[in-house]
C-alpha cells in the first residue's frame, strides 16, 4: 500500500508525523496491525521489512533462533528510542507431522524408506515416464487424486505393503483399495494392474484378515491368488504411525547459510539513531545470547554505524594534512597549533547547535564538521601571519606583534565569517523538498561559527604569546648547552692594555 502525501507547501507535517498521527488512530481497529515508513528516494537497503531500520538475527537452530528474537523484540519495545518493532515472522502455519512406531513397523517388516517413498508416490509428484510425440515430449507424473489432497485425514487410507524389501528407487510395494497398486518406481512384479477409480486410496475389503487368504488358496486359482496375496499384506499408515498437529512458521528466511529473523524498528519523536542503535547493543549484550546466534545492523542503520566508526580517523587525518601544510608554510613547528586551536570552539559549537535543534550527528552534520576545519582555522591564520611577519621582519615582541595583528585584521576576520556564516543561513532553516538532509549542515556550520568567532578573538593571541614563549625558552635553553661551560672573558692579546 502507498500512500502519497500532498506538496510541502499544501501541509505542514512532515512524512514522520503523519505516519505517528495514522498510527495512533489505527491502533484502535481490530484484527489488523499496520507498519509504515517514509519512502527514501536514495536507499541502500537490501531487504524489504516492515519498518524503517533492520537488525538481524541469525542461528542454525531454527527453535533456537524463535525462542531469543521472541525475547528480544519484548526487550526493544520497552525502549523509549524506538516504535514501531516488527519482525519478519510468519507464525501460525498449520503443519502436520507423520510420527512413526519404528517398533510396529519393523514388526511388519517396513522400513522408514519404503514409507518416506510410498508418500512421496502419492503426494510428491514422482515422474515415471516421459512421452514422446513429434513435437513435444510430456512427463508422466504420479499423485493422488485431488480428493485426497485436500484433508491430511486422507493419510490414514493410505495402504503399505507388509514384509517388502526397501529399496533405493522407491518403496517396493504400496496398495490402494479394489487391488490396485502404485506404478512407477514402487510397481508390483504381480499380475494386479492400476485402476483409476474413485476409491483408489480406500481400504480393501480382506486386508489384514487371514480368511480372505485361506479362501483364496482353497479356490486353487493362480492369477487370483497372486492378487490375493498381494492385498491381504496391505497395512493401513495408521497401524504403526499416529498424527500430530501443530504450528509452523509459514517461511524461513535465510542469510548466507542459516536461518534469519530480520527486526525493524522506527525511532521515536525526537529520537537519534546512534542513541537507538546504542540501546539496542546493550540490550544484546545484557540478554547474554548464545554464540550460535550472531546479531548485527543491516542496511541504513548498518551504513551509519560503519560510517561513525571511520570518522574519527578521518579528522584526524585532515588535522595532521593541515598541521604538515601551516608547518611548510610558516617554517614553525609551534604555531600551527596555534591555529589549529580555533578547531576545538567550532567543534563545542556545532554540537551545541545540533543538540538545541534535535538533530542526528548524521553524516551530512560531519560533513558539516569537516567544512568547519577550513573556515575557522582562517581566523587563526591572519592573525599569526601578520604577528610573525611583524616579529620577523619588524623586530616587535610577541605581545606587540599579536596586539596589532587583532586591531587590523578584525575586520576581514569578521567580513569572512559573517559571508560564512549567512550563507549557512538558508541550509539551517530552509524549507521545501531536500530541507530535512541539508538542515544538519546549516545548522552545524552557523553554530560552530558563532562559537569559534567569539572565543578565538580572545584565545589566540593568548595562545600565540604563550607558544612564542615557550619557542623562546626552548631556544635559550638549547644555545645555553651548545656553549662552552667555563668560557669567561675573552683573554686579552699581549702587550695590549
Amino acid at each position: 500500500m502507498s500512500i502519497n502525501l500532498k506538496p510541502l507547501e499544501q501541509r505542514n507535517l512532515n512524512a514522520s508525523d503523519i505516519i505517528r498521527r495514522l498510527q495512533t488512530k489505527l491502533n484502535d481497529v481490530q484484527g489488523i496491525q499496520l507498519f509504515m515508513q517514509p519512502v527514501q528516494n536514495i536507499t541502500i537497503d537490501d531487504r524489504v521489512s516492515r519498518t524503517q531500520y533492520q537488525y538481524t538475527l541469525e542461528d542454525p537452530d531454527a527453535n533456537e533462533l524463535n525462542d531469543w528474537t521472541n525475547r528480544f523484540v519484548a526487550n526493544l519495545k520497552k525502549l523509549p528510542e524506538l516504535e514501531d518493532v516488527a519482525t519478519d515472522q510468519q507464525p501460525g502455519g498449520l503443519a502436520v507431522s507423520l510420527v512413526i512406531d519404528r517398533t510396529t513397523a519393523s514388526r511388519l517388516g517396513i522400513a522408514p524408506t519404503t514409507i518416506d517413498n510410498t508418500l512421496y508416490d502419492a503426494f510428491g509428484q514422482r515422474q515415471i515416464n516421459t512421452m514422446y510425440t513429434q513435437l513435444n515430449q510430456y512427463h508422466v507424473i504420479m499423485e493422488a487424486q485431488p480428493q485426497f489432497q485436500l484433508d491430511p485425514d486422507k493419510l490414514n487410507k493410505l495402504y503399505i505393503q507388509a514384509g517388502a524389501a526397501a529399496t533405493t528407487t522407491g518403496a517396493p510395494a504400496s496398495s490402494t483399495g479394489n487391488g490396485s497398486t502404485s506404478a512407477g518406481s514402487n510397481a508390483l512384479t504381480g499380475s494386479a494392474l492400476y485402476t483409476p477409480s474413485a476409491n483408489t486410496l480406500a481400504s480393501p475389503a480382506n486386508a489384514l484378515t487371514s480368511s480372505t487368504s485361506n479362501a483364496n488358496s482353497s479356490k486353487g486359482a493362480s492369477s487370483a491368488g497372486a492378487t490375493s496375496s498381494a492385498t491381504s499384506n496391505a497395512v493401513p499408515l495408521a497401524a504403526f504411525s499416529h498424527f500430530e498437529t501443530k504450528t509452523e512458521q509459514l517461511s524461513i528466511n535465510h542469510q548466507g547459510q542459516f536461518p534469519a529473523i530480520t527486526v525493524s524498528f522506527n525511532l521515536a519523536p525526537n529520537a537519534a539513531l546512534g542513541g537507538a542503535i546504542s540501546a539496542i547493543t546493550k540490550v544484546q549484550k545484557d540478554m547474554h545470547m548464545p554464540a550460535s546466534l550472531q546479531a548485527d545492523f543491516q542496511g541504513t542503520a548498518a551504513s551509519f554505524r560503519n560510517s561513525l566508526s571511520n570518522m574519527p580517523l578521518l579528522i584526524l587525518a585532515a588535522l595532521v594534512t593541515v598541521y604538515i601544510v601551516l608547518g611548510v608554510l610558516y617554517e614553525s613547528f609551534i604555531h600551527p597549533i596555534t591555529i589549529l586551536s580555533t578547531l576545538p570552539s567550532a567543534g563545542v559549537g556545532a554540537f551545541l547547535a545540533l543538540i538545541l535543534f534535535h538533530q542526528d550527528l548524521s553524516v551530512v552534520a560531519i560533513i558539516g564538521l569537516v567544512l568547519l576545519i577550513g573556515i575557522v582555522k582562517k581566523n587563526g591564520i591572519m592573525m599569526v601571519d601578520f604577528a610573525l611577519d611583524a616579529e620577523r621582519n619588524h623586530g616587535k615582541s610577541s605581545t606587540d606583534a599579536i596586539y596589532e595583528a587583532c586591531l587590523l585584521r578584525f575586520r576581514p576576520i569578521m567580513m569572512t565569517t559573517m559571508a560564512a556564516l549567512l550563507g549557512g543561513l538558508p541550509l539551517a532553516f530552509g524549507s521545501g523538498i531536500g530541507s530535512e538532509l541539508r538542515r544538519p549542515l546549516g545548522i552545524a556550520m552557523v553554530g560552530g561559527l558563532l562559537v569559534s568567532q567569539v572565543l578565538t578573538l580572545y584565545t589566540t593571541p593568548v595562545i600565540y604569546i604563550f607558544f612564542d614563549r615557550l619557542a623562546q625558552r626552548f631556544s635559550f635553553s638549547r644555545k645555553s648547552e651548545s656553549s662552552p661551560s667555563g668560557s669567561g672573558a675573552e683573554p686579552q692579546p699581549a702587550g695590549s692594555l
